[in-house]
């Protein structure tokens, strides 16, 4: 006999019950001689759960065995209802989670362990700690396995999700490593900062917590290793410009292929963006190094240093260097300006070479109170930043605090670390006093009209001028490639990113393609990831033909 252990379970399954009593159906009546009958129909199902919900008795039976003398093993393959069935069992015999761990789904995630906030604001160690293994297989437990599976749909780069998921839940890491580089080499990365959109689709979220789909990526990560190897060498040469997400996933896909890959990386780092901004306490600098030596490892070519400008040519690249095709992952690192008056005094600086000072250099001067203007990823981490450098950090944002665009973890940590958000109000004037920041003018906002993307726009109050005190800004409001040095054939938008073919990610220019934040404008690793994937595969394509 199988049971439902508690009545806590019955809720959670009462509103998949036509699910399981299909998938149940389906794959029972494939297997005639299992020995396994039904006495149930979908309604009646879903009646014993809403009926059993709301009393602490078990579940009466919902599939019982035909008395046979023999063990009759369950049909179903691998997934949320397996188990071995004996006609001999007792009921109470299947009314313990421990015999049957899969059907008792808790509708909230396993909780991952972070340090304190008093103790991680003053260092840059890693703030979330990682699941063990056991915690790791508990959580991948929680998975439904959707025959239409909504998180798949919803993940920029289509990651076999659910595979993976039940390979954490098998023990078998190294299988999820294998299923999720297979697609995105950024494993150790995108397992830290991921927006995971794939959670916000998951169906175990209609009822509880949804899954915690991007710490099992981190788990797949930390427990797991797989080897990957490239094609037979076609003899073709790729130029790849930027190491960041999109120059290195390319270069990952395209070794595979047995191209030669070659990437030119301007600064002094490799990792793009993942280097230069993110902060340690959010990316480990080893984990990052992990993820970049695995795709060096395919006999990538890396030359740090080495910009394409006007004295290095793409043009150079095709020609004089022999390559067959060039892919351009150069990101964004021009600073956009507020535009306000003020903004070119001492104590003004923008968010990216702020993070990079620190993050590369090991220091940089900060001020006693800090106003970081924006509310984006590169923002927080801003914020955040000054926090463990000694200010007194805070957000300064147009809007309220659900669109900011970073995500809500990222937001909550920022508060428990003392960071303090200044909402709805606008900067209008930066207070200059013999040549430095001694404070930042502000209009407060009212919300009006909703824009064409559904956002109501912020309106100024008149007459709501007022001054916060600071002695340092930092400017995170957004920021464009830099095509200094890039040819005229390769338009551009009217934001400065590079213009394309939406479907094959090919540029203006002919044996040129480009992709991540240069095409796209400031967005999430996985983004870039996804715009990747098809301009590799439109130059492997060309170099066919």
């Amino acid at each position: 006999m199988l049971c439902f252990a508690r009545a806590q379970s019955a809720t959670v399954f009462a509103r998949h019950g036509r699910y399981f009593s299909n998938r149940l159906t389906r794959a029972c009546s494939a297997v005639p001689t299992a020995g396994v009958g039904f006495g149930w129909h979908h309604q009646h199902l879903c009646a014993q759960f809403r009926t059993t919900a709301a009393s602490e008795t078990p579940l009466s039976c919902v599939l019982t065995h035909n008395s046979k003398p023999t063990p009759a093993a369950c049909p179903l393959p691998a997934g949320p209802v397996c188990a071995s069935l004996h006609p001999e069992e007792k009921p109470a015999d299947c009314l313990t989670a421990a015999r049957f761990p899969l059907l008792t789904l808790a509708t909230k995630r396993v909780p991952m362990k972070a340090r304190p906030a008093v103790e991680r604001a003053k260092d840059f160690k890693e703030v979330m700690l990682g699941y063990s293994k056991e915690e790791a297989a508990t959580e991948a437990s929680r998975c439904l396995h959707c025959p239409k599976p909504r998180c798949v749909e919803s993940c920029p780069c289509a990651i076999n999700i659910p595979e993976y998921i039940a390979a954490i839940k098998a023990g078998d890491f190294n299988k999820a490593f294998s299923i999720i580089t297979t697609t995105n080499p950024l494993i150790g990365s995108c397992g830290r900062v991921c927006p995971h959109y794939c959670e916000a689709s998951c169906v175990r979220g209609i009822s509880g917590e949804p899954l915690a789909i991007n710490w099992l990526k981190r788990a797949a990560s930390d427990y797991g290793d797989a080897k990957s190897l490239c094609a037979s060498a076609t003899g073709k040469k790729i130029a790849i410009v930027g190491s960041g997400p999109a120059g290195l996933v390319a270069a990952w896909h395209l070794s595979l292929a047995g191209h030669k890959c070659t990437i030119f990386e301007g600064k002094g780092v490799a990792g793009g963006m993942m280097a230069l901004c993110i902060p340690p306490y959010r990316l480990p600098r080893d984990v990052l190094a992990r993820d970049v030596d695995r795709i060096i490892s395919l006999g990538v070519e890396l030359k740090l240093n080495s910009p394409i400008n006007d004295r290095h040519t793409i043009d150079d690249l095709l020609t004089k260097d022999g390559f067959d095709a060039v892919f351009l992952g150069i990101g964004t690192l021009k600073a956009k300006k507020l535009g306000i008056e003020g903004e070119d005094a001492a104590g003004v600086q923008h968010v990216i070479p702020f993070l990079e000072s620190v993050n590369c250099g090991g220091s940089t001067s900060i001020g006693k109170k800090v106003a970081v203007v924006g509310a984006g990823y590169s923002a927080l981490d801003a914020v955040r930043v000054a926090k463990r450098l000694g200010a007194d950090s805070f957000i300064v944002y147009r809007r309220e605090r659900g669109r900011m665009s970073a995500s809500p973890e990222e937001v909550r940590e920022a508060e428990e670390e003392g960071v303090t958000m200044l909402l709805l109000v606008t900067p209008s004037k930066i207070v200059v006093k013999d040549g430095r920041v001694a404070g930042l003018e502000c209009i407060r906002q009212q919300l009006g009209a909703a824009d064409k993307y559904g956002r109501a726009v912020p309106r100024p109050i008149a007459g709501s001028n007022f001054v916060v005190d600071c002695d340092m800004v930092i400017q995170a409001i957004g920021q464009e490639p830099d095509t200094v040095g890039m040819p005229a054939e390769l338009k551009r938008t009217r934001w400065g990113t590079f213009e394309v073919d939406e479907q094959t990610m090919a540029t203006t220019k002919a044996k040129v393609w480009a992709a991540g934040d240069a095409v796209l404008g400031p967005k999430t690793i996985v983004d870039g990831v996804a715009a990747t994937l098809k301009a590799v595969n439109a130059i492997n394509a060309h170099l066919k033909q």
